[in-house]
């Protein structure tokens, strides 16, 4: 019962003063020979009062019933809080209590001598001869064998408190040698281990074994744990129903109750179409019966459904629930009705319920059973609408309301489309009639065709839907639909044209099919842009002779006559490079600007560069496009790779006059303006009258405007859209410098130049130049510095690397 406080009692008897600590209480007042206050009277009343401190607040609570106790002159029975200058009296006892604000209690005992009687006097009577007697002696041999055998015990057991929840319990103790007395509410008992039986009425009995050791008092505490108690539920209306205790669900008796443990519990009363209910209760237990009223709410609400026509079944979230009309109850919630009859559509409606919320829903009008219609054509595949909605393909199966008007579309390209209205019978009737269970409506198609007259690769074979129908060149007569053609000759690549034919109308297609070599090139982009924004054009391969001949005016020993093919087509820049895009590698860069400041803008082509440099700005471009490098390096020169890789490169010099004069429109054209002087108006930047004292010799009646360069692409382009392949600024081209032999008899297929050499080739004019000789296409110079008028064009070849594959 101490609390965790620091309170204290002390006791005050006579000069006797003891102090009593938290772990010494409680403080026993009786008969006890370990009471800690005794009082006059038999040993076996024992403890008679209790004092103690509860949550810091002291009280007494009596124990046993004899002798009275009386608190300030009143019966005491119980517990009792004690205030400042309370006093009890028991037996021979007074006690008075002194309590300070600090929790510290001050008891002080004294004697009550009203409870102090005197012993009577009483006379010696004849008769008492009986000491001397046998029978005297042998009684008083016995009593004083049997006290001492008491005192031995008295002395040797330890007081044992046996506290028991209910209080009232009986108990049943057995083992050891020596009777087991109970004095002032405690068992005298010696050392050893002692069987303990427990009982009272409405509890589970007890067994337990206690341990008695050497201390003097000792005690020991036990519970008994409350019998079932039996719980009745009264429903109402009253139907069965499922109980469950705490979530598990339990079986009643055969009296109809409920066998529930002691405590408090969570009962939940289920029953079929009912709201559950759920209720918290404390079961006394004991064997006692409770009883319990239970009113249960319903859990649903009455539909009524009617039909037309009526006999429906009803089904409700599947389950049959009547035939139309008929009113009925469904639990609440949300849930399908289905009505289903014969010969009509099922109806399906969803119902949401809420309990005893009547619902008297709208007559339902069933529809019949759709009635099938085959719809057939020859030929087949044709497209079916009905009342204008898309049914699928011919032959096609669908089901339709009887009874009423339908509108049938059938259409087929190339054929005449056909539309008309049926009314099919009810499913009953033509089951009835002994036919079949659908219609048949069975369409003959009436072709459309019109006249495609094919010209172009005679011989070649033309297929239709894989069939060959004519040759070119033929007239050829074809259903008038969307379709595709296929041409076909051996040594071609076939092509496919699609085509549409209109009825009473000829028309006039032209095909010209093309060799492999034709097809790649043609698959092909014409034009791709570098990372830098270079627009670079696609050149097609072609067969032609390179040089002049011996009569031309201005031809010099080094322009011999060459036959060459170029076999693969290749990409090449739109104009030369430009400063802008060369200082890009090269930051520092002037272009010569130390002697003509113009030669160094950003959008003026790129001088005062080596073969090498020009080489090092295709190989870094390559680079940072991902493509292989057209170049490497041997004893520190460089190479072109071989064969030919797509990496960034210059011209191959039969590349650069094939680009210049055939294929770029100018066939045998000697200079870049036509066939003879004088220079042409905007034809290019050349030594003209605006370099005049800066170039000795200059071009008479020609004004350009540019002394020096002038930016990329400011004159007229090539027919093909090339700049500056004469004038501006002459070019490195890949080969290195040499005299040829004059060849014509065999074709060169894409000559690269000698293998090694000490000069490179320089093609094209510039604005120096001014003479007959170096303003033609055919001229040739060559170098191994840089020059103010020499620039560079980069080229590549595609990714095909070879179109006879």
């Amino acid at each position: 019962m101490q609390g965790t406080d620091m309170s204290q009692i002390s006791i005050r008897q006579g000069e006797d003063y003891r102090p009593f600590e938290s772990d010494n209480l409680p403080v026993r007042i009786g008969t006890d020979l370990n009471a800690d206050i005794r009082i006059l009277g038999p040993l076996s009343i024992g403890v008679v009062v209790l004092l103690d401190f509860l949550d810091g607040r002291p009280f007494i609570q009596v124990v046993s019933e004899k002798p009275e106790v009386l608190i300030n002159g009143r019966l005491l029975t119980g517990n009792h809080w004690i205030r400042n200058n309370d006093r009890i009296d028991i037996a021979d006892k007074s006690i008075s209590f002194e309590l300070d604000g600090v929790n510290q209690l001050t008891l002080t005992v004294s004697s009550n001598e009203d409870s102090l009687q005197p012993t009577q006097f009483q006379q010696k009577t004849a008769g008492s001869t009986i000491f001397g007697s046998k029978i005297f002696k042998f009684s008083s041999a016995t009593f004083i064998l049997g006290l001492a055998y008491f005192l031995f015990y008295l002395f040797t057991a330890n007081a044992v408190l046996i506290k028991l929840q209910p209080f009232e319990s009986e108990v049943s103790i057995i083992g050891g040698y020596f009777p087991h007395l109970k004095i002032g509410g405690r068992y005298l008992l010696r050392q050893g281990d002692y069987q303990l039986d427990v009982s009272h009425p409405g509890y589970y009995p007890l067994s337990a074994t206690i341990a008695i050791n050497e201390d003097s008092s000792q005690e020991v505490a036990f519970g008994l744990e409350k019998l079932p108690g039996e719980l009745i539920i009264n429903t109402l209306p009253i139907i069965d129903s499922i109980v469950s205790v705490d979530g598990d669900v339990v079986k009643p008796v055969l009296a109809g109750g409920f066998i529930i443990a002691a405590g408090p519990h969570t009962v939940k009363i289920t029953s079929d179409r009912y709201f559950a209910v759920e209720q918290d209760i404390q079961i006394e237990g004991m064997e006692l019966t409770q009883e319990i009223e239970v009113v249960l709410t319903p859990a649903w609400a009455e539909i009524s459904v009617q039909s037309s026509p009526t006999g429906a079944n009803i089904l409700i979230d599947g389950e049959l629930s009547g035939i139309s009309p008929n009113t009925f109850a469904v639990l609440e919630g949300e849930h399908t009705m289905i009505l289903n009859k014969s010969g009509y559509k099922p109806f399906e409606q969803s119902l949401m319920v809420k309990a005893s919320q009547s619902q008297s829903l709208d007559s339902i009008e069933l529809s019949r059973l759709d009635s099938k219609l085959k719809v057939t054509t020859n030929p087949n595949g044709a497209a079916v609408n009905i009342n204008s909605i898309y049914q699928g393909l011919s032959p096609v199966m669908v089901e339709l309301p009887p009874l009423k008007a339908h509108v049938v579309e059938v259409s087929k390209p190339g054929y005449q489309s056909l539309t008309e209205e049926i009314v099919l019978q009810t499913r009953e009737e033509m089951q009835a009639s002994g036919a079949k269970d659908f219609l048949e409506f069975a369409i003959n198609l009436k072709p459309l065709k019109g006249f495609i007259r094919v010209t172009g690769t005679e011989g070649a074979s033309i297929l239709a839907d894989g069939k060959q129908v004519a040759k070119i060149p033929s007239t050829i007569e074809l259903l008038a639909k969307a379709q595709t053609l296929s041409v076909q000759k051996e040594g071609y690549v076939t092509q496919e044209i699609s085509i549409q034919p209109t009825p009473g109308y000829e028309q006039n297609l032209k095909i010209r099919l093309m060799t492999p070599e034709e097809a790649v090139l043609a698959a092909m982009p014409t034009t791709i842009k570098t990372t830098q924004g270079l627009l670079m054009r696609l050149v097609s391969p072609g067969t032609f002779v390179m040089g002049a001949p011996r009569k031309d005016q201005g031809r010099r020993a080094n322009e011999t006559e060459r036959l060459i093919q170029i076999t693969r087509p290749f990409y090449v820049g739109v104009r030369e490079i430009i400063n802008k895009e060369f200082r890009q590698f090269k930051p520092r860069h002037t272009s010569g600007a130390e002697t003509f400041r113009e030669l160094s803008n950003g959008l003026h082509p790129a001088v005062m560069l080596t073969w090498e440099e020009a080489v090092d700005f295709c190989q870094q471009l390559s680079y940072r496009e991902s493509l292989e490098l057209a170049y490497e390096k041997i004893n520190g020169q460089y190479q072109l790779i071989q064969p030919v890789t797509n990496g960034y490169r210059l011209l191959t010099e039969a590349e650069w006059e094939w680009l210049a004069r055939f294929n770029g429109g100018a066939g045998k054209q000697r200079y870049p303006w036509g066939a003879s002087m004088p220079v042409a108006t905007e034809s290019g930047n050349y030594a003209d009258e605006s370099g005049e004292g800066l170039i000795a010799n200059v071009l008479t009646d020609y004004w350009d405007g540019y002394p020096v360069t002038s930016p990329a692409e400011k004159f007229n382009p090539s027919p093909l859209g090339i700049y500056d392949l004469g004038g501006n600024v002459a070019e490195w081209v890949n080969d290195y410098y040499a005299v040829y032999p004059t060849n014509l008899n065999q074709v060169e297929l894409d000559p690269l130049g000698p293998g090694e050499g000490t000069v490179r080739v320089i093609r094209g004019s510039s604005w120096r130049h001014s003479s007959i000789s170096s303003l033609r296409f055919t001229y040739r110079d060559y170098g191994t510095l840089g020059r103010l008028d020499v620039g560079f064009r980069i080229a590549r070849y595609t990714d095909t690397s070879n179109i006879d594959e």
